[in-house]
């Protein structure tokens, strides 16, 4: 399966005082690319069911990025166990092809009221299935 990237076109908003992308900003692209990954292999449902929070962030910043500019976030599946799923996920800068960011991102399923809980086979299946399918 072919994956788009998440695109994002930097606006005024995202900026800080020194005119490039704020920190706290480049999260908030993560996380929409993150549903835009799970979106294209159509588990709205398991997400639902897994109900998974961002446990750990680690986040390497590379190149600024300023107005106007056009981000293309690159995600990818490396984890899918009981207890947690990891991607790595890669920020590029369209025109040139520059890492802005790189991070990877752990995940845990809980549950409403907010523990920690083993993930159903049913549930992580569709998530290895990403790991054995790109690793072909």
């Amino acid at each position: 399966m072919s994956l788009k990237p998440y695109i994002i076109n930097v606006l005024n908003y995202h900026l800080d005082g020194y005119g490039h992308v704020n920190n706290a900003r480049y999260l908030e692209f993560l996380e929409a690319a993150r549903w835009h990954f799970f979106q294209q292999y159509g588990l709205h449902e398991s997400l639902r069911a897994a109900n998974l929070v961002v446990s750990r962030i680690d986040i390497r910043y590379r190149r600024a990025t300023r107005l106007d500019d056009e981000l293309h976030i690159h995600s990818q599946l490396t984890v899918a166990q009981s207890r947690q799923i990891i991607l790595q996920q890669q920020i590029l800068h369209a025109e040139n092809g520059y890492v802005c960011a790189t991070a990877e991102v752990t995940l845990m399923p809980t549950t409403i009221d907010g523990r920690v809980f083993r993930l159903p086979d049913d549930i992580l299946q569709p998530f290895s299935h990403i790991i054995s399918t790109n690793h072909e």
